[in-house]
């Protein structure tokens, strides 16, 4: 938008020091009684809604723009990527997809890390055997050696051997290994678990396990994820040491979380409208409820809340957007009915809120024709000046705007 308002609120703001390069009649006759505290105390409250009245409407503008079609990057164009069963699969945009995407994506299995457990014992039970067992993973080697006696030559119990052997392993990043202590009522076992999931992050433990017998062998293998993705009848098979994959073409990002069958497709974000369409509400009702309290401080500020208060759009046509107004003149949306209309009429939604004739559309040529007013006109009857009736800046009508 062209509009220079904030120029305007730099000329009425020299009358703080003064200053009396502009040509308004109304800042000269204001800069003669500034000398007052009561004048000084006004004037404060003229700048202050000055402010006020230019960050509202300027929000106005930019919750607006989110929503008319001719504007770029509006949330109707905004396509995001969804799963129809997010218990198989979830998907989430990458970069820019294309309109209609919809294929078909079969999970076969979803990538694991490989767990070893030892046999279980009681937590408080004495151990009788050492460990000195080697960890071989992907990332290096590392021999685990945990005395089952205390250095004052007391038996240890397996919890505390255990819990030793647990910090020794988590101590040495290399192998890619992690180890934890499992408690079942009271009964403990060591457990080894691959940091990362695929086959390519196995590993074996070799030599004396003692107390932690049982912990050479695998419970759970190390896995790849394997998934099928059919789009346009052509189907593709890929396998993934990870369950985080990208397809259509790194269009989009997806997360395998079960074995099954599900749809990604593209489509709108219904939440991203909705948040645009209360984000407009609140702004139109921040700038109404500004000018109605301020209305009697200029011709200008009277006729554009006059303005904001008729022809936004029909009553009706709104109500079927869910979209009312309330007993004290404010917009309420109603998300539930305005979700319901665009599942109903997708394009009537589209049409009446961001088309050329569309409430943001509306609401965004208001505000700018109260931006655009002068100062002379929006605060006249605070600085006690004659206005002619026309706008500062290219002479609209406030009457008509």
């Amino acid at each position: 938008y062209g509009y220079s308002y904030s120029s305007s609120i730099n000329n009425l703001l020299q009358l703080s020091s003064l200053k009396t390069t502009s040509s308004y009649s109304a800042i000269k006759a204001a800069s003669r009684v500034s000398s007052t505290s009561s004048n000084t105390s006004a004037y404060a409250s003229v700048t202050s809604f000055l402010k006020d009245y230019q960050s509202e409407l300027t929000g106005l503008e930019a919750a607006a723009a989110k929503l008319q079609t001719s504007m770029s990057g509006n949330v109707f164009t905004e396509l995001e990527a969804g799963s129809t069963d997010e218990s198989v699969a979830t998907a989430k945009k990458s970069w820019r997809l294309e309109a209609g995407m919809d294929l078909n994506l079969e999970v076969h299995s979803i990538a694991q890390a490989q767990k070893n457990v030892s046999a279980s014992n009681l937590a408080a039970d004495l151990a009788e055997e050492d460990m000195e067992f080697e960890i071989a993973g992907p990332g290096g080697n590392q021999t685990v050696s945990i005395s089952s006696t205390n250095a004052n030559g007391t038996k240890k119990t397996y919890n505390q051997m255990y819990q030793e052997a647990a910090r020794a392993v988590n101590g040495n990043s290399k192998t890619g290994v992690k180890a934890s202590v499992q408690n079942d009522n009271g009964k403990v076992s060591l457990v080894l678990t691959g940091k990362s999931t695929g086959t390519a992050n196995s590993f074996t433990v070799s030599g004396k396990t003692g107390a932690a017998a049982g912990l050479e062998y695998i419970e759970n293998a190390a896995a790849d994820a394997s998934y099928t993705v059919t789009q346009d009848g052509y189907s593709q098979t890929y396998t993934s040491d990870t369950n985080k994959v990208n397809i259509a073409y790194g269009r989009v990002d997806v997360e395998l979380k079960k074995e099954g069958t599900t749809n990604i497709y593209s489509g709108v974000d219904t939440d991203r409208i909705t948040d645009a369409v209360q984000d407009l509400v609140d702004s139109y009702n921040a700038v109404t409820n500004l000018l109605e309290s301020n209305s009697g401080r200029g011709v200008g500020t009277a006729a554009h809340l006059s303005s904001f208060q008729r022809g936004m759009a029909h009553e009706k046509t709104l109500k079927a957007l869910g979209i009312s107004f309330n007993k004290a003149g404010d917009m309420v949306l109603d998300k539930e009915k305005l979700v319901e209309a665009m599942e109903k009429d997708y394009d009537f939604v589209v049409d009446t809120l961001g088309g050329q004739f569309g409430l943001a559309e509306n609401a965004a040529q208001k505000a700018d024709r109260a931006l655009s007013d002068s100062v002379q006109r929006i605060v006249s009857n605070d600085l006690g000046g004659k206005t002619s009736g026309s706008s500062g800046n290219g002479g609209g009508s406030a009457a008509g705007a």
